[in-house]
């Protein structure tokens, strides 16, 4: 299988806080080492720093439009955890059909189509559900591959397959602090996929006060003996909360990017460093990184003020996240409680249609997609059964597509 890449690096920003973290170099007599901000406080100093250290190999110099008051911070997140938290305007809900949104202008599902839904066959659509514990600051990310019938004047979602399942965790401001995801693998089921759903990403994020300082993401193989890739980064930043030093470590090497931001110009210059000896990198709060580019030895490791060990990680090892192995797709489902209604004491199809469509015609639909649980009586139905309450469209529903 061919390695995943990850990308070397991140597009990097600033204005991402207040505190400033020393920065410092290995205990040795033939590199000077400065710790602390009071004796070097700007990018320029740390810039000039990295020149004149013969472990650290200068590789590019580039210069980037800077804009303040509107620059966003890039945290190497991608869209699939962005989209969690992401709060929608009310023009951004007008565009997108079939979709409901929370109190917060959250999504909580959005189904997507394809091009020939309406046609007299089965068709492909997609459904995101999103299942938000604000109390717990948790959020799980369903995602299910699809099919629909023609139905009256439009369709129904006449099957659900399981395909991804993501956990995310926040704190109490909303940022992430991390996420698992788990997705089916090429497998052996009727879908041609995985009976299990195999760990496939993982994520983690620090934060000291309002400013990330570091984060972990790391890719796995989908339940295989091949160890994923992985890539953590360091951050440090300013006086007036520019961030002035990038650290990057990944399978293949350790780079450092350092940014300068000249009032002048309006500007942010990024000088490129690779780590090319055993270096190290000390904070305010005492703990010091050790930073080691051989890949027979230990990668990074976070050692506290007071010796704990924080943080090991290790070139060529699987990461330890916290994730299972794999989910059953069966256990997950059981815990998702959208589209499924309880049958009460005095209910009948024709009542639950009508609540759930506004048509209480619509109760045929509703005996065809449960048969197997009501069975033949459709009319006799027991309480507590749990029934799916399935999702139907028409023409003007198919004409928006989700991105």
């Amino acid at each position: 299988m061919e390695k995943m890449k990850i990308p070397v690096r991140w597009k990097i920003a600033g204005c991402m806080g207040i505190a400033l973290l020393g920065f410092g170099y290995s205990d040795n007599s033939n590199h000077p080492a400065v710790s602390h901000a009071a004796e070097k406080s700007t990018a320029a100093a740390l810039h000039e720093i990295c020149a004149e250290d013969d472990r650290l190999e200068l590789i590019s110099h580039e210069t980037y439009e800077y804009d303040r008051d509107s620059i966003s911070v890039g945290t190497g997140v991608d869209n699939a955890y962005t989209r969690v938290s992401r709060i929608y305007d009310d023009e951004e809900i007008a565009g997108i059909s079939h979709a409901y949104f929370d109190e917060q202008n959250r999504l909580l599902y959005v189904l997507g189509y394809s091009s020939g839904i309406l046609e007299d066959s089965i068709s492909y659509c997609e459904e995101n559900i999103y299942m938000r514990d604000d109390e717990e600051h948790t959020c799980r990310y369903v995602y299910c591959k699809s099919g629909s019938r023609p139905y009256k004047d439009g369709y129904y979602v006449a099957s659900r397959y399981l395909f991804e399942v993501s956990d995310h965790q926040f704190d109490e401001k909303g940022r992430l602090l991390g996420s698992l995801c788990y997705r089916r693998n090429v497998g052996s089921d009727p879908n041609g996929y995985s009976e299990e759903l195999f760990f496939s990403r993982g994520y983690q994020a620090d934060y000291d006060g309002a400013y990330l300082m570091a984060e972990l993401q790391y890719y796995d193989y989908w339940g295989t003996n091949e160890v994923g890739v992985w890539e953590y980064r360091i951050y440090q930043y300013d006086e007036q909360g520019n961030r002035i030093l990038e650290v990057s470590v990944t399978e293949e090497e350790i780079r450092l990017f350092c940014c300068e931001y000249p009032e002048d110009t309006g500007q942010m210059e990024v000088y490129t460093y690779q780590v090319t000896a055993d270096w190290e990198l000390s904070c305010d709060d005492g703990s010091t990184y050790y930073l080691c580019p051989d890949q027979n030895k230990t990668a990074v490791r976070k050692v506290a003020a007071d010796g704990t060990v924080e943080r090991e990680l290790f070139y060529g090892k699987a990461m330890d996240l916290g994730q299972q192995h794999y989910l059953m797709p069966e256990d997950v489902e059981a815990a998702m409680e959208d589209h499924m209604y309880v049958v009460k004491p005095g209910d009948c199809l024709w009542k639950i249609a009508y609540r759930a469509y506004g048509h209480g015609t619509y109760c045929d639909l509703l005996y065809r997609v449960n048969r197997d649980i009501i069975g033949r009586e459709e009319d006799l139905l027991m309480p507590g059964t749990r029934l799916y309450i399935p999702e139907v469209g028409n023409a003007q529903d198919t004409k928006t597509t989700y991105q």
